[in-house]
């Protein structure tokens, strides 16, 4: 099994079976160039690493630092820990938070192809996208991650591996939080994970639980659709997820509340030094679900399309690590990467508030975003 499910910001190249690299320290960092003409008030859903600024940004900034460690201690046991430090605009303030951004340990038992347990923090296995910045390919994260599946869990992980090509993962965790809990209920994921041809990585996940504050009562469900395509020098990666809320629909007080969310990204690398990335994403709230204010909690959809244009400035450090489950789609990244991204977001609501404001602080509809991001891994 890949370390790198556990804590993705592993160097895969080091080997656990060289004593003298049984103990990985390894990670990366983000600086960044922001130009932004309408923006975000405040930060909603799951916190990017970068796009969640105020309208009129033109900045540089130190966005963010990650240290992890892996601990091998046999091929039956492993611990992973990551510590990270970010920057976030919060009240038109710049803050900085430190985070347990992993934590978890590992016990395989000799259960046919070996049973996993993994207690503790760690990474959502749902999206396609990964929230660590040297596995993304361009700068932000799209809507569906942003909305469709929580980025950290909580909890106990169990995953047992049929084949070479087939997995299944049961998750216990506490939300969609990734720090405590909002309630008394907890929340299982069932996931499934199969690659018909080597190329063609496919995952079904189901989540369900309770999720709103002080409420532990009126379960959300929802079920994500993931294939990862690696035909040739492309990267295509699709994802299709519906939820819904008991109880929870704005529109129709007592009905449930329903959104549907979606994303294309295609990647393609000309050389190893130079790729190009496409994407669309959206989400479709046909209720106003609860716990997207956003700021204020209406009926609406919003759009983005992001093309970026990416740079591997240190070639000698490529290599390919997986972007799903086992067995991985791969891509090429580098040790320092150079990514420009243009961003478009676009929302259509039904009630007077927005998402975006201009510098004045009125409400509009759209925001345009340049970033131009500098990732180091090490």
């Amino acid at each position: 099994m890949s370390l790198q499910d556990l804590n993705p910001i592993n160097l895969e190249t080091k080997s656990h079976d060289n004593p003298a690299n049984r103990t990985l320290i390894s990670g990366y960092l983000v600086t960044s160039f922001r130009h932004t003409e309408n923006g975000v008030p405040e930060a909603f859903g799951n916190e990017l690493i970068l796009g969640a600024d105020p309208a009129g940004t033109q900045e540089f900034g130190f966005n963010k630092l990650a240290l992890g460690i892996n601990k091998r201690f046999s091929d039956y046991a492993w611990v992973a820990a990551a510590l990270e430090l970010a920057t976030h605009v919060e009240g038109g303030k710049t803050e900085v938070e430190t985070e347990l951004d992993i934590g978890n340990i590992n016990l395989m038992a000799p259960i046919g192809n070996g049973l996993i347990f993994t207690l503790g923090k760690f990474n959502s296995p749902v999206s396609f996208e990964q929230e660590d910045a040297p596995f993304l390919l361009q700068a932000t994260q799209s809507l569906t991650y942003q909305f469709a599946s929580p980025a950290k869990m909580t909890g106990l992980m169990l995953t047992y591996p049929f084949s070479i090509n087939l997995e299944a993962r049961l998750i216990g965790f506490n939300g969609w939080q990734s720090d405590g809990d909002n309630n008394d209920a907890k929340s299982l994921a069932f996931q499934l994970g199969y690659a018909p041809v080597y190329w063609v990585n496919t995952k079904f996940s189901y989540i369900v639980g309770a999720e709103l504050e002080d409420n532990s009562r009126d379960l959300r469900q929802v079920f994500d659709l993931v294939a990862t395509l690696n035909p040739g020098n492309w990267l295509i990666g699709l994802e299709m997820a519906y939820g819904r809320e008991e109880n929870q629909s704005l529109v129709n007080p007592g009905d449930d509340a329903e959104w549907l969310s979606g994303q294309v990204t295609l990647h393609y690398d000309f050389v190893k030094y130079f790729g190009l990335t496409g994407r669309y994403s959206f989400l479709a709230d046909f209720d106003g679900r609860a716990d997207i204010e956003a700021p204020h909690r209406q009926k609406r959809t919003m759009n983005e399309v992001t093309f970026a244009p990416v740079f591997h400035i240190s070639p000698d450090f490529l290599g390919y690590l997986g972007m799903g489950m086992i067995p991985q789609s791969q891509h090429l990244i580098s040790g320092i990467d150079v990514r420009f991204e243009y961003r478009y977001d676009w929302v259509n609501e039904t009630g007077p508030n927005t998402i975006f404001e201009d510098e004045a602080g009125n409400p509009v509809n759209n925001r345009h975003s340049f970033i131009v991001a500098l990732v180091a891994r090490f």
